[in-house]
């Protein structure tokens, strides 16, 4: 009987780690809309190589190869970097700017979701 109950309790210890790993590796939500359109102004792209994924940035051509466990953090810390530099907020209009800081395209955010998305995940 107690063996029983050890092999679940390591069962249980084993699941609840492999869960809280795998939550711990995933990205956060994004707002479908706005992030396709943020997407094409982001110099960071996913390349798929032999030993997994490497993220790329477009302007300067540098590969970084983080462990799969980080991938997603890493590219969305990059992207929340970018934002930082590229990414104006007024009223309820995203201004998305380029290397000069001019203007490149305004996203005009249609409800409080997109609003709330674009202020939590910039931290604007």
């Amino acid at each position: 009987m107690k063996k029983k109950l050890l092999l679940f309790a390591f069962f249980a210890m084993f699941m609840f780690l492999g869960i809280m790993a795998l939550k711990e590796g995933m990205p956060s939500p994004k707002n479908e809309r706005v992030y396709a359109v943020l997407q094409k102004h982001m110099p960071y792209t996913l390349e798929k190589r032999v030993g997994g994924y490497s993220i790329v940035s477009n302007e300067t051509g540098i590969k970084e190869k983080p462990p799969a466990k980080e991938l997603f953090l890493r590219l969305e810390q990059l992207e929340k970097l970018w934002g930082e530099d590229f990414l104006k907020l007024e009223n309820n209009t995203l201004i998305i700017l380029d290397k000069d800081k001019n203007e490149v395209e305004r996203v005009e955010l249609k409800t409080k979701d997109e609003l709330d998305w674009v202020k939590n995940y910039f931290s604007f």
